[in-house]
């Protein structure tokens, strides 16, 4: 969460014009971490609600899930319960989501208890997105939504398809070929 809230503050910071001046005077670091932190503060409360209200109390959040989602290390539980073929993969217009553990080198230190015969690959593609499709342009925070609806139009990236399909062709001759000399 602490990504998507300085990548708002990055882009308000660039905007141009009215839009920009008047984000500018309502969304701030300190502003939006106060509202994290006032958030966790009620999710966490000795009282254990099963729900929270945000945004002004417009919204119902799932306060369950929220302290079961911040709890949840997904590099702790990849390092100890993964022992199995992985294909890594998140795009670099994914704005979502850091990239960088996609890269080759990190998949394997993510990974020790995978042994050396697994297939492991980690890719990230220029122009996919953390909806799967690709995006020609920048992809912002800000214009996630707009760019949600246009993308879930699209079909999926070629390049993760193909992707994807070499990687089974891979684990799949691999292991035809470790039954053989068994």
């Amino acid at each position: 969460m602490t990504m998507q809230r300085e990548t708002i503050v990055r882009e308000v910071n660039e905007m141009k014009g009215l839009k920009g001046w008047l984000l500018r005077r309502f969304i701030s670091v300190d502003k939006m971490r106060k509202q994290y932190d006032d958030l966790m503060a009620k999710v966490n409360s000795p009282d254990e609600p099963d729900i929270v209200w945000i945004q002004g109390g417009l919204v119902k959040q799932p306060a369950k899930w929220l302290r079961e989602h911040m709890s949840f290390d997904s590099h702790d539980a990849l390092k100890k319960y993964m022992d199995c073929h992985c294909l890594a993969i998140t795009g670099k217009k994914d704005i979502q989501v850091h990239n960088e553990f996609c890269i080759q080198e990190n998949v394997r230190d993510l990974l020790p208890n995978v042994a050396a015969f697994k297939v492991i690959e980690g890719h990230r593609p220029e122009n996919l997105t953390h909806a799967l499709r690709s995006l020609e342009g920048e992809s912002k925070i800000m214009n996630m939504k707009t760019d949600y609806y246009i993308l879930g139009k699209l079909p999926l990236d070629e390049e993760l398809l193909l992707l994807t399909d070499d990687w089974i062709d891979k684990v799949l001759f691999h292991d035809r070929n470790k039954g053989a000399m068994d």
